[in-house]
């Protein structure tokens, strides 16, 4: 059924309270008042959990208490006068759910909507407590169940499989001891009405060009009627379609409504990188529309949008096609914004959201290990053109699918979430589960049994009933003769990364699609190294810094190690005499080390020729403050791995790979479904200053597009670009490849460097040229101009309270850059303090070139209308 909001739908508003017990101390409500009102009840936030309610009361620290070692009660006094429903959104994850003493239901799956007639449950009076129990999830796990056909190191409890609730808080090595407990999503009060829809399914497709949406309505009334007393509607936009009405069979006061609406050449919805760049994704408003004589009633349904989606498997292929237009998928996987109160809502959405897309994201996977998001996350995706990758909450375990009692739960999981996402056109692709088959394969377990019947037969089949419009994979990785074999359907690529590839093994593995991919260990800035080492210890051996380096579980080694084993490839030099020599040196090189590496790979596999079609990073952001596999940090600010990933995966985008003897090819990709004509030129510059050879070709880049030109093919005669074939020393050591557009000011850049970037990057120089000021353009944005003499490498803008537009860029010899940079008017919780916002009356912060010796100080009194009109500001520059 599409997600349907009826009139006379509010949220519970009430005072809340929770209570820690010890486990089975009280078995059900019957106790009250007595017994559990000698409990020590503290404030609780519903929606919430255990550990939100702890963080609000400052009582919260991260490992303090196993939520799994006991039973919480939550309680309020609610008045439900106008009920004739309580729904609950999301329960997590064991529960007894009582009105008064009595019991209405209990829950076993967190990610499931439970809904109870209070009509029947309220002889007593429409006052009256409301009090749930979460039962111990440890306690549970001790009951004897048949054992697994294999075990995985992802968990330590293996019994988790019975359990339909989130592995976050339960993954040792890169999850926060946090499992969640509590209401965490609304509780939702259903007011008695004359009419009720019962099932809504609401299909939208394309048929030459026209959107078709296809409508079955079942409405329940309390009254008697038929097709002359009643009339009903479904309302697309300004457009309208009376639906044919009948009786059905048996039922009084039931009807079912169907029609199907054209709109001809309707707007097709598109992901951002993909339509035109001036526009916003097109998506159409709907509402039911039901008519009962004179009264009439309004069921909102959101928003939909027509587009199509194909996935084209041919040879071992997996290639994603919207509206018939092929698409390169690049994003990240997806984290809750909040782990401790796993809050869904758009405030808290939004920013991390935004940051993806302007990013030139236009995929995110929400994957198995996770939970499923909030509506509000679906429809921002809808608004911002991201395409979704929905796994279903099954990861790494062999679950009891052959039960009875578990198969009915999954299957009612499942139907549900289709149900109230049925409109949104951001979801793509529908995977049954992440790493089942790989975890089976990799233990030996007998290939017919790597996929079960629920992922083989009944849940594709589910899907392509409520959702024929998304694609339906059985596991994330799945294809060729392994499940985790590389170059053949949807693979999990760890080889630039985990398992130390050098960085041409991203072109050997023949890549299709990989749904994770380049998970590193991504430096933070400064100011999240202080919010989290509060005492000024130095990062790496520290206990609290090292909890939260990711790693994998049963190994001798963690993430961090990765990005030094990539460091010291890179920068010629011993990581860890670094870090106790120069830990400042080091911060800087291990914010750029991994940016670096994911920038090279995303060119590899963005080019023209490439076997490549999607790559989404493992994560887009971390889970709690610290290095770990986000690009973007647990408050919500961006790495230095983002803005570096950010240039790869850019709409229109110009990319530089070295194809050694044959010299540097030079790739143009214009994804948008707009043409562009400008001008593309190549520099060379030796000693990052003199020019000493240069090239133009005037360039017509067609939509939907990806354009190769070899360098050579632009330079007046042979430069060993790539430096193959070392006739001598190098000629050049930067290559600086633009393309300007025109008559716009659009413009996209690279830069290669034959012998590494770490060949200019040490020894620092004293003097770049280097030139910093601000202007204050309005109260929320200053515009940073930066220009220097010389290259400068890895330019990092840290502006305490602000935001850049870009960061950690190269600037070519005689160049200079403008960027805005944005104020922080709120941080996420996750253990940020309020310094980081910005003050008052001063906007101060440094530049700090990688190959620099000292940092370019720079800052600016907030200036009122009449001295910003003036262009107040104060220059700086490194000398």
């Amino acid at each position: 059924m599409a997600k349907i909001t009826h009139p006379g739908q509010t949220i519970l508003d009430a005072e809340w309270q929770y209570a820690e017990v010890e486990t089975g101390q009280f078995a059900d409500a019957s106790v009250l008042p007595s017994e559990l009102n000698a409990l020590i009840w503290k404030a609780a936030q519903v929606p919430g959990t255990v550990a939100s309610a702890q963080r609000e009361a400052k009582e919260f620290a991260y490992g303090a208490t196993n939520y799994d070692d006991y039973d919480y009660w939550f309680r309020c006094e609610c008045s439900l006068s106008q009920a004739a429903s309580l729904r609950f959104d999301g329960l997590a994850s064991l529960v007894d759910v009582y009105w008064n003493d009595a019991l209405l239901f209990s829950a076993d799956n967190m990610f499931r909507q439970y809904r109870v007639d209070m009509q029947a449950h309220q002889s007593g009076g429409t006052n009256g407590v409301i009090s749930l129990r979460f039962k111990s999830v440890n306690a549970t796990l001790k009951i004897r169940r048949p054992r697994a056909r294999w075990r995985t190191k992802l968990v330590e409890q293996q019994q988790l499989r019975w359990l339909r609730t989130s592995l976050l808080g339960r993954i040792p090595g890169w999850s926060p001891p946090v499992a969640p407990v509590g209401p965490y999503r609304p509780l939702v009060i259903e007011a008695a009405s004359v009419v009720k829809i019962i099932h809504a399914d609401i299909r939208s497709s394309v048929r030459d060009g026209d959107g078709i949406v296809n409508a079955t309505i079942e409405i329940n009334t309390s009254v008697s009627v038929d097709s002359a007393t009643l009339a009903i509607s479904l309302c697309l936009g300004d457009q309208r379609l009376a639906l044919t009405l009948a009786k059905k069979e048996n039922e009084m006061h039931q009807l079912l409504a169907q029609g199907e609406m054209q709109i001809a050449q309707a707007q097709l919805w598109w992901p951002h990188t993909h339509g035109n760049p001036a526009c916003t994704p097109a998506l159409y408003r709907a509402h039911i529309e039901v008519t009962i004589g004179t009264q009439q009633y309004l069921f909102d349904l959101g928003k939909l949008g027509f587009r199509t989606i194909e996935v084209r498997q041919n040879d071992g292929d997996f290639h994603l096609y919207v509206n018939g237009v092929s698409v390169f998928c690049r994003g990240a996987c997806w984290t809750p914004v909040d782990l401790i109160s796993l809050a869904g809502d758009a405030s808290d959405l939004l920013p991390t959201l935004t940051l993806a897309r302007d990013a030139g994201m236009n995929m995110l996977r929400v994957g198995g290990t996770m939970l499923y998001e909030s509506d509000d996350f679906y429809r921002l995706c809808d608004e911002l053109g991201l395409l979704v990758w929905q796994d279903f909450m099954f990861a790494n375990m062999d679950y009891p699918v052959d039960d009875p009692a578990f198969s009915d739960n999954i299957r009612q999981e499942a139907t549900q979430f289709l149900d109230r996402t049925q409109l949104s056109p951001c979801i793509a692709v529908l995977c049954g589960s992440s790493e089942i088959e790989q975890q089976a394969a990799m233990l030996g377990v007998a290939p017919n049994l790597w996929r079960n019947h629920f992922f083989a037969e009944s849940l594709p089949q589910l899907c392509n009933a409520m959702r024929p419009d998304a694609t339906y994979i059985a596991s994330s990785p799945s294809g060729g003769v392994m499940p985790f074999q590389l170059d053949a359907g949807v693979a999990h690529y760890f080889g630039v990364g985990a398992y130390l590839r050098p960085l041409e093994d991203a072109r050997r593995a023949g890549l299709r699609f990989t749904s994770e991919c380049l998970g590193f260990s991504n430096m933070p800035d400064d100011s999240t190294i202080e919010a989290l080492l509060k005492n000024g210890e130095a990062p790496g051996t520290h206990p609290v810094w090292k909890q939260r380096v990711p790693r994998d579980s049963g190994t001798g080694w963690d993430f961090e190690d990765v990005r030094d084993h990539y460091m010291a490839q890179l920068f010629q030099l011993d990581p860890a005499r670094l870090r106790y020599a120069d830990p400042t040196r080091y911060l800087a090189l291990a914010r750029v080390t991994t940016g670096e590496v994911m920038a090279q790979t995303l060119a590899e596999w963005r080019r023209a020729g490439s076997s490549c079609h999607g790559a989404l990073i493992w994560f887009l952001r971390d889970l709690w403050l610290g290095a770990g596999w986000g690009l973007i940090d647990a408050s919500g600010k961006p790495k230095a791995a983002y803005y570096y990933a950010k240039r790869a995966m850019v709409p229109l985008s110009l990319l530089m790979t070295d194809e050694g003897l044959n010299g540097l090819a030079l790739h143009l990709v214009n994804d948008s479904a707009v043409a562009y004509q400008g001008t593309l030129s190549l520099d060379l510059y030796r000693h990052g200053e003199t020019r000493i050879a240069q090239g133009q070709l005037q360039i017509d880049l067609a939509p939907h597009s990806v354009m190769q030109v070899r360098a050579d093919s632009m330079l007046e005669h042979f430069f060993d670009t790539t430096y193959a074939y070392r006739f001598g020393p190098p000629g050049h050591n930067v290559a600086v490849a633009r393309f300007q557009t025109a008559p716009s000011s659009a413009h996209c850049e690279a830069f290669y460097f034959p012998l590494g970037i770490g060949q200019l990057s040490n020894p620092v120089e004293r003097d770049l040229g280097l030139q910093a000021h601000f202007v204050q353009t309005d109260d929320d944005h200053v515009m940073l101009h930066i220009s220097t003499r010389k290259l400068t490498l890895s330019l990092a803008i840290e502006v305490t309270g602000y935001q850049p537009e870009d960061n950690f860029f190269h600037l070519a010899p005689g160049t200079e850059r403008h960027i805005r940079l944005t104020r922080l008017t709120h941080l996420s919780k996750n253990d940020i303090t309020q310094k980081n916002l910005a003050s008052a009356d001063k906007i101060q912060g440094t530049v700090t070139a990688l190959n620099a010796i000292s940092p370019c100080k720079i800052s600016i009194s907030i200036a009122n209308t009449n001295d910003r009109d003036a262009g107040n500001h104060l220059e700086s520059s490194i000398t």
